[in-house]
């Protein structure tokens, strides 16, 4: 293995900025159904074909429709419409059936925006034939698959505390416990700033139109999340952080939704455009711009290579004396996926080159393991 390791000192910029999506950003939704759509193919491939086949369903676009809405409620104008696009292998015995997909993700679309109608969106699956030079490297009868791209990626552990701050505050917010006595949507986003030991969080957070009928009880549930959020981060900290939610409201506008998500009016979504591998937006970090959601499982570099990069800084942190590990992984394309062009490692804290090795190696070993991982969902790709 072509590896190289070197030391760095630990994490501490003067300066950080961190971002993470929700649950109902556009971009997110995207990411999310995405990448629901690959665990599903991968299953069925391997069901009716006896492997997994070649495909890619990592690009999506959800376009906004509009809205008419007020303070105790709205109607929909013009269904948003969301298209999920890609490649599949369709010479075999069984194949994909893209009606039958699209109805099926018009009904997870559903369950992710529990406050919207099934009205409001339309949902179409564009399938079309894989490349037949890409489809004959993914189908090589090898022990581990055919790198399909020569790519990167990158993973830094752990998180800092302005990283862990953010995510804690956006999935708090976000959850059902939260969201039942709260009257929020899910396109919630969360910016999270530090300079020095100072951390301000910056919190979007839609309110359900239906739900507040003037501007005062908008204004006791933008106070309400303005207090959790801050609760929620001082307990991360250990310190008081200051706390700001719809800083775009004026006198005469307020963030309301009919449906949860910025996707009915506002904003467009697409794979790839929100958080990076690991949940967060970082950009003081290293981080590739791969889009890792609806990426093949079992080939695509882009994707793969990031689970097996959180799968060696969660061992190196365990069983050595490294306390920061930065990984970053090159691929070749047509080459095997457990022989990267190269392996960089960086640490802070005490760590031997045969060390690294070891646990490189004994990661990349396990090649069918992150695969079953990735398709049982047990990695954050967004």
């Amino acid at each position: 293995m072509n590896l190289s390791l070197t030391s760095r000192a630990p994490y501490a910029p003067p300066i950080e900025f961190v971002e993470r999506k929700g649950t109902g950003h556009p971009d997110t939704i995207c990411d999310h159904l995405a990448e629901k759509l690959a665990r599903q193919l991968a299953r069925d491939y391997e069901k009716h074909t006896g492997a997994i086949r070649h495909f890619n369903v990592d690009k999506a676009i959800l376009a906004s429709g509009s809205v008419d809405i007020g303070f105790g409620g709205g109607v929909h104008t013009k269904p948003s419409k969301l298209v999920l696009v890609g490649k599949a292998a369709f010479n075999f015995d069984w194949k994909p059936d893209p009606d039958a997909l699209a109805a099926q993700y018009h009904q997870h679309l559903m369950e992710l925006l529990p406050d919207a109608t099934p009205e409001s969106f339309d949902v179409e699956v564009w399938l079309n034939e894989s490349s037949p030079d890409l489809a004959a490297i993914v189908d090589a009868e090898t022990i581990a698959p055919l790198a399909n791209d020569t790519s990167f990626a990158a993973v830094s552990m752990p998180r800092s505390i302005l990283e862990s701050t953010v995510y804690a505050v956006e999935t708090h917010l976000n959850s059902d416990d939260y969201r039942a006595s709260t009257p929020i949507g899910r396109d919630i986003k969360v910016m999270g700033l530090r300079v020095d030991g100072n951390i301000t969080i910056t919190v979007a957070c839609p309110v359900l139109a239906a739900k507040v009928a003037d501007r005062d009880e908008y204004n006791r549930v933008v106070l309400a999340v303005q207090d959790e959020a801050s609760t929620i981060a001082s307990g991360v900290t250990g310190r008081p952080v200051s706390v700001q939610v719809n800083q775009a409201d004026q006198e005469d506008s307020a963030y309301l939704t009919l449906t949860g998500t910025s996707a009915e009016a506002g904003d467009d979504g697409q794979v790839g455009r929100g958080n990076r591998f690991g949940g967060l937006i970082t950009p003081y970090r290293p981080m590739s711009l791969e889009a890792a959601a609806g990426k093949n499982p079992a080939s695509h570099v882009g994707k793969t290579y990031h689970a097996i990069g959180y799968d060696i800084t969660q061992h190196l942190i365990a069983e050595t004396d490294a306390s920061e590990v930065t990984i970053r992984l090159l691929s070749s394309i047509g080459h095997s996926v457990t022989e990267p062009q190269a392996v960089h490692i960086e640490t802070a804290g005490t760590l031997g080159v045969d060390e690294a090795r070891n646990i490189a190696e004994k990661c990349f070993d396990d090649w069918s393991g992150v695969t079953e991982r990735l398709i049982d969902g047990q990695y954050e790709l967004y």
